[in-house]
């Protein structure tokens, strides 16, 4: 009896919160999660406005929207190996070379930015024709994903200073530039998409023109924030991008592994949308929604996932590995707690939800099954994507890499594919390939931060 009672506590102390330990991440979780929340709304308010315009202005803006995050989002990988850099130099007290490293992300915000820009409008062309069967989906499909191709620049010396801050601990910054952004965004949605405030009415073109004005303007507000005396100063953050050169080589070793990660991942995301596209137009829309409704639900995780690689990465810096494995269970913990929580709003109100975005009756009702089917999968996307950034945080990002393109190629795209299109399942099943994406996601991450050889990762 005694055995057992000892066995029950100390699964109890496992799965239990530590309240020092959880403020820690609490502390630079939260402005992260609020501001991913914010910047999330970028999607949220596209979707929502774009909904009123009916099944296909909202088919053609998600599907593309997808394909340009496949394109755009790989890219932003080198913010996690900006993050990792920055947290080890911090943790090691040196705050000169915390700038270096961003001023090597700054020089390769540019140097990939502005070709992905200048080649917008030709990409955009060429991918039109896997966007949809529907010729209507394709046409406004392919000026939305021109538009924010345009943008890709701006998004990617935003996501190098949102790494450099959260490798020094200032996570706030990404709370603020993120507001900003979507209030402009929110703005100019409402004038340009029904052509208010004096703007021309363009639709699903100014949706896609008011999401890139905002992410100009965050760039803008994160370089105003970097060249104050509180960051110039002891980080020498300035005009001088030479500098950064030297941390080039490192930056780009560590962020390529990530950079194929989020290929392969955000491509098996498009490939699902391709999927579901030939299943039909009104299951397309309703998982545009449900895209939406989905990311949202995630942003919590990746502020825990953004603190933990963070504290991670500091202690590390610091000598201290014991410390740097706590927080990294205290975030996955905190991250599975919350993300359940949610998981359980889509099983008890799911049609509510669909009725923030649409009132489209066909769209609710294609998708207000998958949303509740998604509820009880949420708790293992937390651990997992607390524990994939922190693995990558301490340097373990070919891991990371090599997991993921064996669970998407392995398991996730095949069972999208079998139970989207060759059962009479359809969006249902297609949606239940997330099971196997995040349980087989979470088991592979959890082991191998158990295991601890991520501790003797130098970078």
């Amino acid at each position: 009896m005694r055995a057992q009672t000892s066995w029950r506590e100390g699964w109890l102390r496992r799965f239990a919160l530590h309240r020092e330990a959880s403020a820690a991440v609490v502390r630079l979780a939260y402005p992260v999660s609020l501001g991913m929340l914010s910047f999330t709304l970028l999607t949220v308010v596209d979707t929502a406005m774009l909904g009123r315009l009916g099944s296909t202005p909202l088919a053609a803006s998600g599907v593309a929207g997808v394909l340009f995050f496949a394109i755009a989002f790989p890219l932003s990988g080198m913010s996690i190996g900006i993050q990792a850099l920055v947290a080890r130099r911090f943790g090691e007290g040196d705050p000169q070379q915390c700038g270096q490293i961003l001023s090597a992300g700054l020089l390769l915000s540019l140097g990939l930015g502005v070709p992905v820009a200048v080649a917008s409008h030709g990409a955009a062309t060429v991918s039109g024709p896997i966007l949809s069967s529907d010729p209507a989906v394709i046409t406004l499909g392919t000026e939305y994903l021109h538009l924010r191709l345009f943008g890709t620049a701006f998004m990617l010396a935003s996501m190098v200073y949102r790494g450099f801050f959260a490798g020094i601990g200032h996570t706030r910054h990404q709370m603020w530039g993120a507001i900003l952004v979507t209030a402009v965004n929110v703005l100019l949605d409402y004038a340009l998409i029904f052509g208010r405030l004096g703007l021309p009415e363009l639709g699903v073109r100014g949706a896609a023109i008011a999401s890139t004005v905002a992410q100009g303007a965050g760039m803008l507000y994160f370089l105003g924030v970097s060249l104050r005396a509180k960051y110039r100063v002891p980080y020498s953050v300035g005009w001088r991008l030479g500098r950064g050169v030297r941390w080039l080589r490192p930056t780009v070793r560590l962020s390529l592994p990530v950079l194929g990660q989020r290929i392969v991942s955000n491509g098996s995301w498009f490939a699902f949308f391709t999927v579901v596209a030939r299943i039909g137009t009104i299951e397309l829309a309703a998982t545009n929604v449900m895209r939406s409704i989905y990311h949202l639900s995630i942003m919590p995780a990746f502020g825990f996932a953004t603190a933990a690689a963070t504290l991670i990465g500091q202690e590390l810096g610091a000598r201290r590995p014991e410390a740097a494995e706590r927080y990294g269970w205290e975030a996955a913990k905190l991250s599975a707690y919350m993300l359940a929580a949610v998981g359980l709003l889509f099983l008890a109100f799911p049609r509510a939800i669909f009725l923030i975005y649409t009132n489209d009756l066909s769209v609710i009702d294609a998708g207000t099954l998958p949303l509740r089917i998604l509820g009880p999968i949420q708790a293992f996307g937390g651990l997992a994507i607390v524990l994939t950034q922190a693995l990558q945080g301490a340097g373990c990002t070919r891991f990371v890499m090599v997991s993921e393109i064996a669970v998407c190629l392995g398991l996730y795209l095949p069972a999208v594919f079998f139970l989207g299109l060759r059962t009479p399942l359809g969006l249902v099943g297609a949606w239940t390939g997330e099971y196997l994406y995040w349980g087989a996601l979470a088991l592979i991450m959890g082991l191998m931060f158990r295991r601890g050889t991520w501790k003797g990762v130098r970078i």
